[in-house]
């Protein structure tokens, strides 16, 4: 069993797009949205290779992982004893910056 850790930005992430459903879309959209991605990561404390691997990003010399859900893609690390969560990525974005912004993290 693998624990979760969150990067700090992100975690600020998730909070922009809880912020932003809340304020487009109300409350109760804003819980839904948040429970969703918590229901795509929960599962990866023990089954970690759950999500797709993706070899052209890398996270400190590690492939990543993506989960999607409907709107945004968790990106993560799996290492030996935790997975960290390292980006959620909205769909519609332009990915061009999405190595760029991972390489930073």
């Amino acid at each position: 069993m693998k624990t979760i850790s969150w990067l700090n930005e992100a975690w600020d992430e998730l909070q922009e797009i809880r912020n932003y459903v809340l304020t487009e879309h109300g409350s109760r959209s804003a819980e839904r949205v948040q429970e969703d991605i918590f229901a795509r990561i929960d599962p990866l404390e023990s089954m970690p290779e759950l999500g797709t691997l993706d070899t052209e990003l890398h996270y400190h010399g590690k492939p990543v992982r993506i989960l999607h859900s409907k709107h945004t893609r968790i990106i993560y690390a799996v290492h030996e004893t935790e997975v960290v969560i390292i980006m959620l990525w909205n769909n519609l974005r332009d990915d061009s910056m999405l190595k760029k912004i991972i390489s930073q993290r």
